[in-house]
């Protein structure tokens, strides 16, 4: 069989993940700029009259000025996974941003990514962070294999999908640039050690019921331990009411979107399989080499070679589909409902302080003082984390928007120039045949 080389886009973690990062720091940095011009510090301190020590200007306080951006400390790349019995070991390569020349590799598998999850829940106030979704552990047993197949390929094509390390691989590492690119999660100490130290968190000293509980105990930490919150509890903030009304709405469209468009992309995969077996066929079909059997032979066999090339080109765009648009719908149709938790966690906050409210106007004379005290605790406590989940809201949504438009264009990319080679091998194909010699000599 030729030798058919495809373009097949190279979905580079690492410059496609900096690329948005890198927008993201650099428009925070000027945003910071801005703020520090608006204010006016670079004026006070540049003037003459700073450096004059009069007493209408010594007893002023020094001017604040505004905090720096966070400035991620770790490049991260998960370079490659192997199985090891039942369990999936990943080989994580970490550099110092200021200091290229130290370089980590530690090995890692899913359990850990769960206990670094947890570690980065219980060791700090998540009360107004977008927690990043850590991605569903990969199935490695066979009977998962066969379901994955059967969904992607149908129930009546007996083909087994292979282990999608390379897709859990990106989907690791996206997780944790998103981790170590935030600017309070990225400064747990957690995340250092899992990425600096060689030997695997020491999880296996702890009870099993830890892990067991796992679930419901990360469910209970991001919510705050509330479970019970009136579905349509109105907010006293309206850029919060907005916020929740829009994000459920979105959310489903989110979940829509990224179940339609993977079966567009399964139904790529079947098509490809489809146009095997029919090449593998019209192989098969011409086995008698005399008279005309032998130039439809030849037809058929040049024919063949052409669905291959057909083949290869679904192939190819159903795994660029995949890794590009795909890739960003299944991040974010999970990154939204750890929005919701976040706003959940709010609104939590914020049925305190109303119920701490209604406390200190039925407390009796002798109990008041305590009950301002818990009222002025919960109002302390709402406003913070309200003001901490609007800077993440809109940082959020920003980075969101970069990450689309990436992923859009390369996309397009992708289709494109797959359908330029594909078009090319086919051209070459519809050549090779009206330039096949059909002449032979009859019976």
């Amino acid at each position: 069989m030729r030798s058919v080389v495809l373009y097949r886009s190279v979905i580079a973690q690492e410059g496609e993940d900096q690329d948005v990062t890198s927008r993201l720091t650099s428009s925070k940095m000027d945003n910071a700029t801005d703020e520090t011009n608006t204010n006016g510090t670079a004026d006070v301190s540049d003037s003459p009259e700073a450096d004059q020590d009069t007493p209408e200007s010594s007893g002023l306080p020094e001017p604040t000025l505004p905090p720096k951006p966070f400035e991620p400390v770790f490049t991260v790349k998960v370079t490659d996974a192997a199985k090891d019995g039942e369990v999936v070991k990943y080989s994580l390569k970490t550099a110092k941003i200021k200091s290229e020349s130290e370089e980590y590799k530690v090995v890692r598998q899913y359990e850990d990514f769960e206990w670094l999850e947890h570690c980065l829940i219980t060791q700090n106030d998540i009360g107004g962070i977008i927690v990043p979704p850590l991605p569903p552990k990969p199935s490695t047993t066979a009977q998962s294999a066969e379901a994955r197949s059967k969904k992607q390929l149908g129930n009546d094509i007996k083909l087994v999908v292979g282990d999608e390390f390379e897709k859990d691989c990106r989907s690791l590492e996206k997780y944790l640039q998103l981790v170590v690119t935030h600017p309070i999660l990225g400064q747990d100490e957690s995340i250092t050690k899992f990425l600096t130290v060689r030997e695997a968190p020491t999880r296996a000293k702890l009870k099993k019921s830890i892990f067991s509980n796992l679930s419901k105990s990360l469910g209970e930490a991001r919510k705050g331990g509330h479970k019970m919150v009136p579905k349509n509890m109105p907010d006293v903030n309206e850029f919060f009411q907005k916020e929740r009304d829009t994000v459920n709405e979105v959310s489903l469209q989110m979940k829509e979107a990224k179940e339609n468009y993977m079966k567009i992309v399964y139904g790529e995969q079947r098509v490809a399989v489809g146009l095997s077996h029919l090449s593998t066929a019209l192989h098969l079909g011409g086995q008698l080499q005399e008279g005309a059997d032998v130039v439809v032979n030849k037809l058929f066999t040049q024919f063949s070679e052409g669905l291959e090339d057909a083949k290869q080109g679904l192939e190819v765009m159903a795994v660029n589909d995949e890794n590009t648009l795909g890739f960003s719908l299944d991040l974010y149709s999970r990154y939204l409902e750890a929005e919701k938790e976040m706003l959940y966690r709010r609104t939590c906050k914020m049925m305190e302080f109303e119920a701490a409210t209604k406390a200190v106007e039925k407390a009796k004379p002798q109990k008041r003082q305590m009950a301002e005290a818990a009222r002025d605790k919960a109002e302390k406590e709402f406003e913070d984390i309200s003001k901490a989940a609007e800077k993440e809201l809109k940082n959020f949504h920003h980075q969101r928007v970069l990450t689309f438009q990436d992923s859009l264009v390369r996309h397009a990319d992708a289709k494109i120039k797959a359908a330029r080679d594909t078009y090319a091998l086919l051209t070459k194909c519809v050549t090779a045949l009206k330039t096949l010699d059909t002449n032979f000599k009859p019976l």
